[in-house]
């Protein structure tokens, strides 16, 4: 138990972040904490001081002292969460995850204040309340344009999104009904994936719907994704333009010689996308015919593949290295220690390094026992 001097001054919007970002109801952390939830909402609000049950809120919560005692950021300008799964996603979930981009946005303008993060390049993109197949090819086309990709596979797609400004991070969301989320917070768009969605095909897929998401949907209100029929037209454009970003109908086109099960595991090692996509994307192409795509859909079936495909436990993950390459220059060349970082971002730091998508004890603070130096040596 921490010896807290009484005059600490707790932020209570900082005691509400850490509660919902850590999926607690009011009730949830009166329960742990075995104080009533209206007290719990008085401390959040900043009516009553909760000095004196500090020391629990830091171990339900698991949040260092100085989280709870750091200032807010200045108003953070914010755009709708697109969730995954959206319609399964509970709303103390998406509350949950929502804290999380908060988070790592201050995380980002802390290593800001070092380093220049790439900019963010997007193509201008006439963004509307619906859009047409055909509509969706052209804008996925002008991306690949735009960022210089032609018309062949991505070889790594998070390495993509990052180099043109987009923040992306895999890490635990507790909850296997969302495999990635994404959202625009101060003008720069946040992707989160799933660590323990651990297939690489389905999760560069996930990163292509994403994409679409923060293209295609940039207008829309809290509000209006919050309507069944708005959700369901959205998933199904974010679903289109990734299918026809990472497989672009003129090159794809030309590889679909055979409808059998064993040309699409070669496609598939080629193009790092699912055999269930590629069967969707010859069906919207008009690639195979119906009969065609019914057998292939059968043979998923029989071999059980619509769970597992052959190939998903050979094609590596890709990772987000960005953060891991900021640590690795700010500790080559000393500009703050790790104990600062630390102290700074006021964070645990196995969570900043989860954020960051670090190696496991990359930020751990190294306390050595030698207590003799070497004397500086003399020229005689």
């Amino acid at each position: 138990m921490l010896n807290i001097n009484d005059n600490i001054k707790i932020i209570p919007a900082r005691i509400k972040q850490a509660r919902i970002s850590r999926g607690y109801s009011l009730a949830d952390l009166a329960d742990r904490t075995d104080v009533s939830k209206q007290i719990i909402s008085q401390y959040e609000l900043g009516i009553a001081n909760p000095i004196n049950i500090i020391n629990r809120l830091i171990d339900v919560l698991h949040y260092p002292l100085n989280f709870f005692t750091k200032e807010m950021p200045k108003k953070q300008i914010e755009g709708t969460t697109y969730f995954r799964s959206n319609k399964t996603t509970s709303k103390k979930l998406k509350d949950a995850a929502n804290e999380k981009v908060y988070i790592f946005d201050e995380i980002k303008q802390y290593f800001e204040q070092f380093i220049n993060f790439p900019k963010l390049n997007l193509p201008e993109i006439e963004t509307k309340d619906e859009y047409s197949i055909y509509e969706i090819e052209n804008i996925a086309m002008k991306v690949r344009e735009y960022w210089n990709l032609g018309l062949g596979p991505i070889n790594n797609i998070i390495e993509v999104l990052q180099e043109n400004g987009i923040i992306i991070s895999r890490m635990k969301v507790r909850n296997t009904k969302i495999d990635a989320f994404s959202k625009w917070i101060n003008a720069t768009p946040y992707i989160f994936l799933s660590i323990e969605k651990n297939c690489a095909v389905r999760s560069r897929f996930d990163i292509a719907h994403e994409l679409g998401h923060i293209l295609l949907h940039q207008s829309i209100t809290k509000e209006e994704i919050e309507n069944k029929k708005n959700i369901n037209r959205m998933e199904k454009e974010a679903d289109m333009f990734a299918g026809a970003f990472l497989l672009p109908a003129e090159c794809f086109s030309k590889e679909v010689f055979s409808s059998s099960i064993q040309n699409f595991i070669v496609l598939k090692k080629r193009w790092k996308v699912s055999i269930a996509c590629m069967i969707h994307r010859c069906s919207d192409l008009n690639l195979l015919t119906e009969n065609q795509v019914n057998y292939l859909k059968k043979q998923m079936t029989y071999k059980n593949f619509w769970r597992k495909e052959p190939l998903d436990d050979e094609i590596e993950i890709e990772k987000p290295y960005l953060y891991k390459q900021i640590i690795d220059i700010i500790q080559e060349n000393n500009i703050v220690t790790n104990e600062q970082i630390v102290e700074d971002i006021a964070l645990e730091p196995s969570e900043i390094e989860e954020y960051c998508y670090m190696n496991k004890g990359q930020l751990s603070v190294n306390k050595s026992n030698k207590i003799v130096s070497i004397k500086s040596v003399l020229n005689y």
